[in-house]
């Protein structure tokens, strides 16, 4: 059953016995529902239960008493002339107000209990947010590191194009040509890194060209190879390492018996414990198709 929060509003009203009849048996109805109302209606009635308690007592003025008493006397003989009965004590109202049962409060150690908790979680909730502000500055760190790389990749293939386009116009013998562009992927699915791999006809030589990205890092000694490998036969075409981002590249000037793509069946790049060898010793990471 929903509360009426209306009324919720009018627990002083009720505690200081401003409601009608009607106004108060609604409102005792919507006591039974709220348990907020209950509360609140507990707490003032406690607070003002300590009130008597809180003040100290206070002697009456000198004189008060024998004041009183004669008055007392002065009525009783002015009742007797009268012919009227005098009051007997019993008579007389007693108008001290009977004192009332000190009520508990709420222990001390509760209120510290309450502090407590509260400022773990206030605590809690600013670290929270101070992990969290970390991580969006690093992801945007990263996203505009992204775009970083992008831009210079962009322009690096733009100033690439530039030089073969200054190198048709340079050279007499208009001899710039791409023979070959091969993807290097990942020879294992856990492995993340990639690479590329292009044979360049320029100038009356033949080159191929391998740059590779998301590397992993290198420990000690090692290094990264490529291999050209014809049948069976792997060549190599250079030993190369990466940098902090884990991008790499090497240059291998091919000789006149394997500067055709035809020759090669297959470009590979191998993890290997030291550089320049003659033979693979590692496993190969990264293959054309």
């Amino acid at each position: 059953m929903a509360v009426n929060e209306h009324l919720c509003d009018r627990v002083i009203d009720y505690f200081n016995n401003q409601m009608t009849d009607e106004e108060k048996q609604a409102f005792e109805e919507h006591l039974h529902q709220c348990e907020a109302c209950r509360e609140e209606l507990k707490e003032l009635r406690e607070l003002t239960g300590e009130l008597p308690f809180m003040s100290e007592p206070v002697e009456p003025p000198e004189g008060m008493k024998a004041r009183i008493l004669e008055n007392v006397t002065e009525s009783t003989e002015e009742e007797k002339t009268n012919g009227t009965e005098p009051r007997t004590e019993s008579a007389v109202t007693d108008i001290r107000p009977e004192p009332k049962k000190r009520r508990r409060g709420v222990p001390v150690w509760a209120f510290g209990a309450a502090a407590a908790v509260l400022l773990f979680s206030i605590i809690g909730n600013a670290v929270l947010f101070t992990n969290q502000q970390q991580l969006l500055s690093e992801q945007e760190s990263l996203e505009e590191r992204n775009e970083e790389l992008v831009f210079e990749r962009d322009l690096l293939e733009s100033d690439y194009q530039a030089l073969l386009e200054e190198s048709d116009e340079d050279d007499p013998r208009g001899v710039s040509d791409v023979l070959l562009a091969s993807n290097l992927n990942a020879a294992g699915q856990e492995f993340q890194g990639e690479g590329s791999a292009t044979i360049i006809s320029e100038n009356g030589h033949v080159d191929l060209v391998i740059s590779v990205r998301n590397m992993p890092d290198l420990e000690g000694e090692q290094a990264f190879q490529a291999w050209l490998i014809e049948g069976e036969v792997p060549v190599s075409a250079g030993s190369f390492t990466i940098d902090e981002n884990g991008n790499g590249a090497v240059t291998y000037r091919l000789s006149g018996e394997e500067s055709g793509p035809d020759q090669i069946d297959q470009i590979a790049v191998t993890l290997e414990p030291q550089p320049n060898n003659e033979q693979p010793q590692g496993d190969i990471i990264l293959a054309s198709q």
